[in-house]
């Protein structure tokens, strides 16, 4: 609705909200297909019910965990989005990158982004969530470096392209650990929330680190933050896998009848 609003008074570009209005409301009018969440029986076991209390969304270690992912991703995002951030500035300067050239980059980089999106679809949660993320962060850390030092424009945009790709595939990782801890959106909002609060600051973040450190210390000081992250990003995947589990072995035996119902069920039939 705000971005159908905004062209009308004139504020931004209709062109530009206007399509993103369009896009929104066609959105909006596929999520009646959406599946409704399933009205689960109570636990038929002790076990079950166990798992539940331990593992359910209000439980004290879903919230430990939860609160860990979003810092983890607050701190992630920005050292993400300054390099966004900086990229022109740095591709100007460092590898003599023309605005052609910056296009190309950003370009390459959406389709990296949506190339990654499509794998994800592919691989599913084959892999889980842990191991994914600690290769996603180490190796997106080692290409901001890279990043920091190529003076060759060509190699510039390569390594950009392939760093967003892995970027946006981690962001998608996080975004189904934070679902795996609530189902219902309890994590996955405010992981979406800060996320929108980091990206506004990392223009003056990067600047800052630039001015303090230059380019090449501006990519080491984002590759340190993504290395730090990686222990505690794979505690809290494991963590939110483990509650996925509980919640699936719950659901399991919500779903399978009682044995005192078996036996309701056997009395009628004789």
């Amino acid at each position: 609705m705000i971005l159908a609003v905004v062209p009308m008074i004139g504020l931004a570009p209709a062109s530009v909200f206007g399509v993103l209005a369009v896009f929104s409301l066609a959105m909006l009018a596929t999520t009646a297909w959406l599946p409704a969440a399933p009205i689960l029986a109570p636990a038929a076991s002790d076990a079950a019910a166990a798992s539940a209390t331990a593992f359910s969304p209000g439980s004290r270690r879903v919230t430990i965990a939860g609160f860990a992912l979003l810092a983890c991703f607050a701190l992630w995002a920005v050292s993400e989005d300054s390099l966004w951030a900086m990229a022109g500035v740095m591709g100007a300067e460092q590898a003599a990158l023309t605005p052609e050239g910056l296009g190309l980059a950003l370009s390459g980089a959406t389709a990296g982004g949506i190339l990654g999106a499509i794998l994800i679809t592919v691989v599913g949660d084959r892999f889980g969530r842990a191991l994914p993320l600690a290769i996603l962060l180490a190796a997106g850390g080692i290409l901001k470096i890279v990043e920091s030092t190529v003076t060759d424009p060509t190699a510039f945009i390569v390594v950009f392209i392939v760093w967003n790709t892995i970027y946006a595939v981690a962001f998608l990782y996080f975004v189904s650990t934070a679902a795996a801890l609530d189902a219902d959106g309890r994590w996955s909002g405010p992981l979406l929330a800060v996320y929108l609060v980091g990206s506004a600051l990392t223009p003056v973040i990067g600047a800052a680190l630039v001015e303090a450190f230059g380019f090449q210390g501006f990519g080491i000081v984002l590759g340190i933050a993504s290395f730090a992250l990686i222990t505690p990003v794979v505690l809290v995947a494991r963590f939110s896998r483990e509650a996925q589990a509980a919640e699936a072995a719950t659901d399991a035996a919500a779903a399978s009848p009682t044995s005192a119902d078996a036996a309701d069920a056997q009395e009628v039939r004789a």
